[in-house]
């Protein structure tokens, strides 16, 4: 992170600054943060809600034609209303999303213009998918009509990830984008942040504070203190999501996980993991169950902080993030449990062992800026710079 890198927004060139809008917070999992995007040239602008989504590589909206009634709950995208839209491939592709369930999409291409809150309107003709169907409740609440993908590889599906098609044509000044919010628990109607393409706010962060995150691709394998081939244990990273190894996560004063992947994703409002490293993570911050799961307010009990020991500092240190407990609760607004607090940690399968995702909910607390790597014909995931809000 760079103080005075870029230093102003406004009148950076070859910068995009995204606002970042705030929907209701359900309890699917998702994040409530999104942008607006137009997609095809139309006589009648068709004009979307995206999901800035960093733990993702696909990038795809909702198609008119899909039918389920979750499909039907959000806007989508007509492609025979746009005069540029073409289609690359009509076949049926399934996409797992896990705990979502799949989706069914099929891929066309056509122009998106991404709106910059500076009233500069940027182009770019990208593949992407259109969903053809998909079904369940997280589905229905989720507040996008779909996701901009900004996952760390440009390569890595058939659908473009917007940023690497943008920085390949010269649209950006940096191989780097920014996220901030300016979130107040409870529903503050004041909500806001950004989401740039191509640099940096130095207003927005303490540069004392920066802590760098190595982003690991592939396969990583992890060995206890000593070397015991009987004790290798090979984490298969998620090649979708900006994955850093972390030093250890610490509870009440004890270590609760030891070199964990941490999978760093702004498209979730939650602390996502296996089964076992979910029990683990939820007794540790719970004292074993003592303290509730959903309390009228987690203000009221004695949870533990949530110690994030993780990355490096300006002087070579390790990092450390504490997270307060408000950090790892959900007030949730619309939907299933409305009104209610709930633990923002749940399981989510396939992750691996000792590998968590480090949702929205601690990001929303951070300014973070994410590096890729350009030298290559795609961008790749490279370095996370996270620091404290001002």
């Amino acid at each position: 992170m760079r103080k005075g890198g870029v230093r102003s927004t406004v009148e950076a060139a070859n910068t995009l600054v995204f606002e970042l809008r705030r929907g209701a917070i359900t309890n699917n999992g998702a994040t409530p943060w999104w942008v607006s995007a137009t997609v095809g040239t139309s006589t009648v602008p068709q004009t979307f809600k995206f999901m800035m989504d960093t733990g993702t590589t696909n990038t795809w909206v909702t198609a008119k034609s899909c039918s389920t009634s979750e499909c039907t709950q959000h806007d989508s995208f007509d492609e025979t209303a746009s005069s540029t839209f073409v289609w690359q491939d009509q076949s049926l592709t399934p996409i797992d999303f896990s705990g979502w369930g799949n989706m069914d999409v099929n891929l066309g291409n056509d122009v998106w213009v991404l709106s910059d809150k500076n009233a500069i309107d940027q182009d770019v003709t990208v593949d992407f998918w259109l969903s053809q169907s998909y079904s369940g409740a997280r589905f229905g609440e989720l507040i996008q009509d779909g996701f901009i993908a900004c996952g760390p590889y440009g390569d890595n599906s058939r659908s473009n990830l917007i940023f690497d098609a943008l920085w390949y044509s010269g649209a950006l000044a940096s191989p780097w984008m920014s996220y901030w919010v300016d979130y107040t628990i409870d529903g503050a109607a004041v909500d806001s942040g950004e989401m740039i393409f191509g640099g940096s706010n130095a207003d927005k962060y303490d540069p004392d504070t920066v802590i760098s995150l190595d982003i690991v691709p592939g396969i990583w394998t992890h060995m206890g203190d000593k070397y015991d081939p009987d004790t290798v244990i090979s984490l298969d990273i998620v090649p979708g999501i900006w994955t850093h190894m972390g030093d250890s996560i610490v509870v009440d004063g004890a270590e609760i996980f030891t070199s964990p992947a941490l999978l760093i994703d702004t498209g979730a409002s939650e602390i996502k993991g296996e089964q076992a490293e979910i029990d683990k993570l939820i007794a540790a911050v719970t004292l074993d169950g003592q303290l509730p799961l959903s309390p009228d307010n987690p203000d009221h009990y004695a949870y533990p902080d949530l110690v994030f020991n993780l990355g490096k500092t300006s002087d070579g240190s390790t990092g450390q993030l504490v997270f307060p407990p408000r950090a790892y609760f959900n007030y949730i607004e619309a939907g299933t449990d409305q009104g209610k607090w709930q633990i923002a940690m749940t399981v989510l399968e396939d992750l691996g062992e000792n590998s968590l995702i480090f949702g929205r909910n601690l990001l929303d607390r951070l300014y973070s800026e994410w590096e890729y790597d350009t030298s290559g014909t795609s961008v790749a995931g490279k370095t996370i710079r996270l620091a404290q809000r001002v």
